[in-house]
């Protein structure tokens, strides 16, 4: 079931003005202006890019991790605005040198995939390399994904990790969890009040 679903999600491209949508719609969360904190991959040309999200967490000095290949294996690293990049496997841009970074020192971690549905069910390229990235975490997980490659059901196994949040072009779709990881992370921030977002699709 998975690969059929793979199979599908690689027939269908990610425009780049999905891309720059899905930015512009999480970038308007108060949620996301309250994280100081972030983790977010570096896309691949099948996947929603990060880069506009990635300067305007720059922008903002907010602390910002991207994984890093460390052997056949990835972690965290820390990277800021004089970080130089270089092109890593499968086309991904990796930073030259990065000091490394704790998952639980992260408050929201953007991820990738080749098709989520409503409830945080999130289909991976079946490698798990970012399954493993979020084995220890307490972060608000948010998928990004364009509207076409959103599915009724993504089949779930013990070890797969489902999303707080899904974002596409068109909606945010909140799973039950996150509603909780929200409060504590605008109340970090210093927001009063609940945050905007509630459960369900926006």
């Amino acid at each position: 079931m998975k690969q059929r679903l793979r199979s599908r999600a690689k027939r269908k491209t990610v425009s780049r003005g999905a891309s720059a949508a899905i930015q512009r719609r999480l970038a308007t969360e108060d949620w996301w202006r309250g994280a100081f904190q972030v983790g977010l991959y570096r896309s691949t040309p099948s996947e929603p890019a990060t880069d506009w999200l990635l300067a305007d967490l720059l922008a903002r000095r907010v602390r910002t991790a991207v994984p890093v290949r460390r052997g056949r294996a990835y972690a965290w690293g820390w990277v800021d605005e004089n970080t130089r990049w270089r092109l890593g496997a499968h086309g991904i841009r990796e930073p030259r040198s990065a000091p490394p970074a704790r998952p639980t020192e992260l408050q929201v971690i953007l991820v990738p995939g080749m098709a989520f549905d409503v409830l945080g069910g999130r289909l991976g390229h079946g490698r798990g390399h970012f399954d493993r990235l979020l084995a220890r975490r307490g972060a608000l997980l948010v998928g990004l994904c364009s509207e076409n490659r959103m599915v009724a059901s993504v089949p779930m196994e013990a070890h797969d990790v489902r999303m707080d949040v899904v974002v596409t072009e068109k909606r945010t779709c909140y799973a039950p969890p996150a509603e909780a990881k929200l409060e504590r992370l605008l109340a970090g921030a210093g927001h009063a009040g609940r945050p905007r977002a509630g459960k369900g699709t926006t």
